[in-house]
């Protein structure tokens, strides 16, 4: 096998960090680093978020795995069988993690991280492509919605999958306008 040069074993082994393991703190970072990226880049980081969240489920019901590193990086990294978003999500709805809603509005959060990390055409929510995908993912709130400009709608976007992240990790689902804002203030206070 041949050896990587330490700068690119470290970049990799950087870019595979996951939640710290301090939930207040990781929420704060996490909204604060989506404020400063584009469309593209939020979109694609809050989806990054969600899947994460699943897997950090799944692997919770797996205990066998969290004790077997070799084991575990067989399973959930490369091409191994819960490697993927989308075999996360399947895997998630198998074992009662989330419900089938939730699993098809995670499935179109996929869909729009991969339009964003794979279109060789500049993508923000100027295209209506996106921006209709986006609508439906916020469907619950958007007739709540007065300003519907493209910074609105991302804000909306990633703040659904916070809320996505809150019911893949308490079970808890977050309906309605109120209930997101309030959500979303304490995420910002870190007391979510």
């Amino acid at each position: 096998m041949v050896s990587q040069p330490a700068y690119l074993t470290n970049l990799k082994k950087y870019a595979k960090l996951r939640f710290r393991g301090d939930e207040e703190e990781d929420a704060r970072i996490a909204v604060r680093d989506l404020d400063n990226e584009s469309d593209r880049g939020a979109i694609i980081l809050a989806a990054t978020n969600v899947e994460d969240m699943l897997e950090l489920k799944i692997l919770e019901r797996l205990p066998t795995l969290q004790a077997d590193e070799p084991a575990r990086k067989f399973v959930f990294e490369q091409d191994g069988p819960i490697s993927t978003f989308s075999r996360k999500i399947l895997m998630a709805y198998a074992m009662g993690i989330v419900d089938k809603p939730y699993r098809k509005l995670i499935d179109l959060v996929r869909e729009s991280r991969n339009a964003c990390a794979h279109s060789r055409q500049p993508i923000s929510l100027q295209v209506p492509e996106l921006q209709d995908a986006c609508k439906v993912v916020i469907s619950d709130i958007w007739p709540d919605i007065k300003d519907h400009n493209p910074k609105t709608i991302r804000m909306a976007f990633v703040m659904k999958c916070t809320f996505i992240q809150h019911y893949i990790l308490h079970g808890e689902k977050l309906e309605g306008r109120d209930a997101h804002l309030a959500h979303w203030e304490k995420l910002k206070r870190g007391e979510a």
